[in-house]
């Protein structure tokens, strides 16, 4: 009897330790922001800006122009999409769940809109890299064939599929309206940041400031951007094996906290619902995207 007894207290001791530290804690963080409420609204406010600047610069530069206020719109409602959802989620394993869930998701929700347009636009400039190819061969054969330079983009406008009929369409626009056919190319490489791309412009104007065969600087560059492709193929598809093992390796622990959760959920659900569990959590996913990035880090290699 005095045994139970004795642990009873010590539980009741561990608990009341546990919510003195939980309410303390959310004190002092309340107060170190309430004094430092105008730093932190400078750097939120300035942190938003440039999410927003960049969220809308890469649309601007995808052609899907959209207003400075529609991308604060987006990642706010993404933002505060996450902190619901999390909160949500969280609130099966109690207040600090809740409160726990809902910021990760929050700064995940955050996140998303400006990792989705980068991706987006990854992909478009991949796309774009492995149409110059096609677009140098038919551009050195209408070249051959005693076009101009001016009626080759347009042949490019018209014939080749999207991205690249975008970007020269755009020279041809920005031509017509008095620019400069030199700096509507430069302005072109602006927009699509390609190595490949800024080669051909160059080659484009100092031969058409000093003369030269472009016929022939066409067919040299595309068989240079063919060969960098063939041997970024070839690395991508060795170091693609490593990716995918990182994938696996840091997906495993989730798959076992899952597993677990299935068949004894009162013992995973102390990671939710304390103090110490969440604090082990939140260092458990730390860790692991840390080890995820040191090896994308490690397997991404420019060519």
């Amino acid at each position: 009897m005095s045994t139970m007894v004795s642990s009873w207290l010590d539980t009741l001791i561990l608990l009341g330790l546990g919510t003195l530290l939980t309410f303390f804690g959310f004190g002092a963080i309340s107060l170190a922001i309430y004094k430092n409420y105008p730093k932190i609204e400078e750097r939120v406010t300035v942190q938003l800006s440039s999410s927003a600047s960049e969220l809308y610069d890469l649309l601007d530069r995808m052609f899907r122009r959209r207003s400075m206020a529609s991308c604060y719109q987006i990642i706010l409602i993404s933002t505060v999409s996450g902190l619901v959802m999390g909160a949500m989620v969280g609130l099966n394993f109690g207040i600090l769940g809740a409160l726990a869930f809902g910021l990760s998701m929050a700064v995940a929700g955050y996140k998303i809109p400006g990792a989705l347009v980068r991706f987006q636009f990854q992909r478009r400039v991949e796309k774009f890299d492995r149409q110059l190819v096609d677009a140098l061969n038919m551009m050195a054969n209408a070249v051959k064939s005693g076009l101009s330079f001016m009626q080759v983009v347009q042949v490019i406008e018209r014939e080749m599929p999207s991205p690249c009929r975008e970007e020269f369409g755009m020279v041809l626009k920005e031509n017509r309206v008095g620019v400069n056919l030199n700096d509507a190319l430069l302005n072109m490489t602006k927009r699509m940041p390609s190595e490949d791309l800024f080669m051909i412009v160059n080659s484009v104007v100092t031969l058409s400031q000093q003369g030269g065969d472009l016929s022939e600087a066409f067919d040299t560059i595309a068989t240079t951007i063919r060969d960098r492709q063939r041997v970024h193929d070839k690395i991508r598809t060795l170091a693609q094996a490593g990716i995918t093992q990182g994938a696996i390796l840091s997906a495993i622990p989730f798959f076992v906290l899952g597993m677990q959760y299935i068949i004894q959920p009162q013992y995973v659900s102390l990671l939710f619902t304390t103090p110490l569990g969440l604090a082990l959590f939140m260092l458990m996913c730390l860790m692991i995207l840390t080890g995820a990035v040191v090896m994308k880090k490690v397997l991404t290699i420019d060519v």
